[in-house]
């Protein structure tokens, strides 16, 4: 029996490859429930019903995105730092006195922090002997960054108002936080050759 022949249209519940089958007289049948995964369970737990709905908020974020690269790829250039770095910079700033301090506030790897903070020493803006500390050049930066922030901040601000400027980082945070969590079980529901199509 095909679905023509019983007259219905297939309903997708959530997107999942690793879909277990069930064999009977040589005929594959769909499982009763499909538990979603990664992005799709997010997707199906907290926030979004409906598909649609799910690829108008990536769009709109994408939107945003499109519009805030060209803005970040400015303050880099100005500044003469990468965001990363500069995020290192200010934790180092705020008194982060090692690696693993570095890596808690800006939300990183140990490791990761050890290469900024290499690399800032290198440019000359920490001295990590005999403490971790900014130098005059990096605080130079720091102040240069913030000045330019500001501006871009007011753009934003003046967009939203200060209320709802604030309201949109913690968001964005929530968002980013949770899709970094379901990309890992994204990744491993799907098969590799279903990434590369």
């Amino acid at each position: 029996m095909t679905i023509e022949d019983a007259g219905t249209k297939p309903r997708i519940e959530a997107m999942s490859l690793a879909v277990p089958q069930r064999v009977a007289d040589g005929v594959v049948h769909a499982p009763d429930r499909v538990e979603p995964a990664g992005l799709a369970a997010v997707q199906t737990e907290h926030l979004i019903g409906d598909v649609g709905d799910a690829l108008r908020l990536l769009d709109a974020v994408e939107r945003v995105r499109g519009h805030a690269h060209p803005l970040i790829l400015g303050l880099q250039d100005a500044v003469g730092i990468k965001m990363p770095a500069a995020l290192m910079l200010s934790a180092i700033a705020n008194g982060r006195k090692t690696a693993d301090e570095v890596a808690e506030q800006v939300g990183t790897t140990t490791g990761e922090a050890e290469l900024a903070i290499a690399e800032l020493e290198a440019l000359g803006m920490v001295r990590t002997s005999p403490r971790l500390v900014v130098t005059s050049l990096g605080q130079a930066r720091l102040s240069q960054l913030d000045g330019l922030t500001v501006r871009v901040l007011d753009v934003v601000t003046g967009i939203l108002g200060p209320t709802d400027a604030a309201h949109l980082v913690r968001l964005l945070h929530t968002v980013a936080d949770g899709l970094e969590s379901a990309a890992g079980t994204a990744t491993q529901s799907f098969p590799q050759a279903a990434l590369n199509n």
